[in-house]
Order: structure tokens, then sequence, then C-alpha cells
């Protein structure tokens, strides 16, 4: 399911914005938030029969809105949009032209950048456990209170994940502005927090309560079956030369599928050429780091146990929640350039019919006999009157050979109805990488015609 939150007054687009399934219970911590361009995707949501969903979207500074949905089994729900209505906050500076001191509360509102943090992580991860709310109480003028109308505010959980999460202090008086701050703490669970702040105005028996102010928890700690480790080139051009970067990466995430929290660690290490120990900074806000693969140090430590000569692996290792090393690994190969004896075509000699064709096969690698660098090209020459069909050779980025890796087929033609003589002929293969090393090698053959 997925859709877009806007602004019903402006359309613009709102970020950070929530989307939650209230109902039925077992989808009830489906959550996610919109992102830069105010869009959201709801995860797989499976159902075996017509099922009606509770769908609700809010926002700081406006109102919530719900709707319902049916879906049935297979259904992908998409443009499920909300247009979510702004709250009328007064700054409490007048109240729109009311003359006096304030008077009794009224109304509950979050105050103006009342959420340090919007999103936190899961405790004892090492990041940011806790966020401060503040809301400000206002009288029926919409005119913050003063301290002859304080009132005593109590805090509550209305939802959660259920992890332990908490706030404290459960309740505190306004101060002399009519603002009042208490702290969200996380739990060991990941999910969408609810908080909502209240008064009893015994003097005139009503209960106020403000709206519901929601708050993420995510970020845990780092799990294998969300961990996972990718190379930018698996064939990069490292074997003969020095300081060839190749960019390595992993992407973190918890046991809830959520990114772990920013700045958490992972160490890379290699059994050929130099990596970057870890990322700066360690994990972004995606749960993704980057270090760079750099081509260096002794080649004959270039000697994988089952992929043999030229081959290295990358080792990332982090620490999930019960502090045990979890590691993900993946293998490179240090390229090496061309060269004439690596070029093999079959047949070696030839004979092209007249108005006919041959077909060759053609046979690539590097000086260890490994796929040549990704971006190699290998071109492929003939002479006049002759033509090549499926001569256009890149070398792909893979790390074994294979079909259109190292192997390879094409086919040439005799395409010359004016010359009707027998002729000696030849076909040339070259090769050059990125970096611009070059091999060559040539092929004799005949082109067969007859005498008029």
């Amino acid at each position: 399911m997925n859709g877009r939150i806007t602004d019903s007054q402006t359309g613009n687009v709102i970020e950070n914005a929530t989307v939650q399934i209230n109902s039925p219970e077992e989808f009830s911590d489906t959550f996610t938030r919109t992102n830069a361009e105010g869009q959201y995707t709801l995860g797989d949501i499976q159902v075996s029969s017509l099922t009606e969903l509770s769908i609700t979207s809010n926002a700081n500074d406006y109102n919530p809105s719900t709707k319902t949905v049916q879906v049935a089994e297979g259904d992908n729900i998409t443009d499920f949009d909300f247009q979510l209505e702004p709250e009328e906050v007064d700054d409490g500076n007048g109240g729109g032209g009311v003359a006096g001191p304030a008077g009794g509360a009224a109304a509950i509102v979050l105050a103006p950048g009342g959420i340090t943090n919007e999103s936190i992580n899961i405790a004892e991860t090492g990041g940011t456990v806790n966020t401060s709310f503040t809301f400000a109480l206002q009288d029926s003028a919409g005119r913050n209170l003063d301290l002859n109308n304080a009132e005593e505010v109590e805090f509550s959980i209305i939802s959660g994940p259920g992890g332990g999460e908490g706030i404290t202090p459960l309740s505190a008086q306004t101060n002399s502005e009519g603002t009042v701050t208490s702290n969200l703490f996380s739990g060991n669970l990941a999910g969408v927090v609810q908080i909502q702040a209240q008064i009893e105005r015994e003097d005139i028996g009503l209960t106020i309560r403000s709206k519901p102010v929601a708050i993420t928890i995510h970020g845990g700690f780092p799990d294998p079956d969300h961990f996972s480790l990718s190379v930018q080139t698996f064939n990069f051009e490292g074997f003969a030369r020095d300081g060839v970067r190749n960019q390595i990466s992993v992407i973190v995430g918890d046991k809830f599928s959520n990114p772990v929290k920013p700045g958490t660690a992972v160490y890379f290490e290699t059994t050929g050429g130099i990596i970057q120990g870890s990322g700066v900074g360690h994990t972004d806000a995606d749960g993704e780091v980057s270090v760079d693969l750099i081509s260096g140090g002794k080649r004959s430590l270039l000697n994988h146990p089952t992929l043999g000569f030229g081959y290295a692996t990358i080792t990332a290792t982090t620490i999930d929640e019960n502090n045990n090393e979890i590691q993900e690994q993946a293998d490179v190969l240090f390229s090496a350039p061309p060269s004439t004896p690596n070029i093999t075509l079959t047949p070696s000699t030839f004979t092209i019919p007249s108005n006919g064709g041959e077909t060759f096969d053609l046979t690539v690698t590097d000086t260890n006999g490994n796929p040549l660098p990704a971006g190699t090209t290998v071109t492929i020459e003939v002479a006049d009157g002759l033509e090549v069909t499926g001569g256009g050779i890149e070398i792909p980025n893979a790390l074994v050979g294979g079909s259109g890796i190292t192997d390879f087929t094409f086919s040439v033609a005799d395409t010359d109805d004016e010359n009707s003589n027998e002729q000696n002929t030849q076909i040339t293969i070259k090769v050059e990488t990125p970096a611009g090393d070059k091999a060559s090698d040539s092929y004799s053959g005949t082109r067969a015609k007859w005498n008029n």
C-alpha cells in the first residue's frame, strides 16, 4: 500500500507524517513515515479474506485523519492519499485582540517546536533513546495560561509497541508561559508511540485532553537477517595497478527491519589489497556505510580456496544485541591486463564460403585466466567484403568467467558481390581495458570465391 500526504489547504506535501493501521488488531503495529516528497509505503498486508482496514495519518500541527479501505487477498492498494487539515493554533500574544489576563484552561496544544526528536532509538543501543515534548495550555481566547491559572498536567501513552517505553515525569505544572515539559524514553521494541496530555478542570467538571502526538521508536541492534554486503565492481582493474579503488557497502537493519541507529560501527577486512577499516561516522540514517577496497600489497595473497588465484574475500563485522559478532562476506576479483596468449579463436584457421559465413567461438581472459576488468572492450576487425555479427563486446561486471563474460560467439559473412577471386583474409581481435591496457591477435583464413 502506498500514497501521499498533503496539506488540505495548500496542497504542499507533508514530510515525516505518520501512517498507521488502527484495525484489525493484528495489523496495529504496521506503521511508517512519509519521505521528503510526502510519500509513504506500508509493508505487505497479507489477508486471506475481504478485510476492512482503518488507517490514520497524523503530523505535527495537523489534525489526524482516519480512512477505511477494504482489502482482498492479493490486492495492491496504490494512491491511498490523505489530505490533513492544519491545526489552528494561536501564538498566545493577545488571543485575537482579547484584552486582560488569561482565563482558565480551555485547550492543550503541542507548543511550537515542542518535540526535540520525532524519532528515537531502541533502548541500550547507544543512540538517542529519549525526547522531550512540550505542551501549551490556552484559554478560550487562545492565550497561554499565566501562573494565576497554572494547571497540573498529566501525561500518558495511549498506544505504543509495549516494549517498556515510558514517560517521566508523569505529571508537571505549567510555568509562567503556560507551557509544561516532560520526556519520553524508549523501550526495547520498535513502533509508533502516541502520547497525550490532559488536565482535570474540577471547578467546571471538565476533562481537557490534547490531540495525540506521535513519536517513532526504531534503530535497534544489528540483526543477521537484515545485514548485507555488496561490491560495486566484482572484476576491478587492481591486479597490476596500485591505488585503484572499489567501493564496498553494507546495509545494516535491526530485527524489526528498520535501519540500525546512526553511527553503528561496522569493521571491514580483506584477504587481499587494502581496505578502509570503517566508514566515516559509521552507518548513516538509512543503516548504510561504504568503504574503499584499494589495490595494493602482495598479489601472492590473492589466492582464494575455491575461486583460485586473483581473488580476495571481503568481510564486514558488527555486533548484535547479545554482543555476538555477525559477519557478511563477498568475493572480488583483482583483474589483470590482457595478453595475446589469452585470446583464443576457434576455428583458428578458416574458410569463408562464397556468399556464406562462418561462426566463431572467442575466449578472452586476463593474464591469470580470469575475467578481464568490467568495461573492457573487445573489437573484432575483418577485411573489406566481410561483415561481423555479434562483435560488439564489452566485459560486464562479473565475478567468474562464462558465456558473455569470457566466452563469446560471433559470425563473419561474405558480403562482396563484385570480386569473384579467392582471397586471403584475416580476423583481428583487439582488447582494451578502461585503464588503457591493450592486446591484440590476428587469425588468417581464406574467403572462397569462384572464377567466372
